[in-house]
């Protein structure tokens, strides 16, 4: 009975810790340049869920594109939209602006690549 009971804690405990979201350190900066006025500003135009606000919803955001476009795109929106790759025509067409010459994403600051890394980490914790 005792085995029984042991091996019945060590399984409730398993699933409590596959239901609890842990977050890296990198995700924790991330949220911080996420939530921050004056480094990403995200939070202002992008909700974390599927709500669009003035941007996308940003959940499963780095399921819908690889790390390598989002590097690019954090460190260079602009560039990124003139570039019109397979990424910027599939964003154009589920935002309805194909004929937008320009993005509205504007960042406050140029974020160093660590600082995208970390975004991205957070991103990728939006599911």
């Amino acid at each position: 009975m005792k085995r029984y009971v042991g091996i019945l804690s060590v399984l409730a405990f398993a699933i409590v810790l596959m239901n609890y979201s842990f977050v890296s350190a990198d995700a924790a900066k991330g949220q911080a340049i996420f939530n921050d006025a004056k480094a990403g500003n995200c939070k202002t135009c992008h909700d974390i869920g599927d709500k669009k606000k003035v941007g996308p919803g940003l959940k499963g955001v780095t399921d819908r594109q690889p790390k390598e476009w989002l590097e690019k795109w954090l460190a260079d929106p602009q560039g990124t939209w003139a570039a019109n790759d397979e990424h910027i025509q599939d964003l154009k067409k589920r935002m309805k602006k194909e004929d937008k010459p320009n993005t509205a994403m504007k960042l406050p600051t140029k974020l160093a690549a660590e600082q995208v890394a970390d975004l991205i980490d957070y991103l990728a914790t939006l599911k």
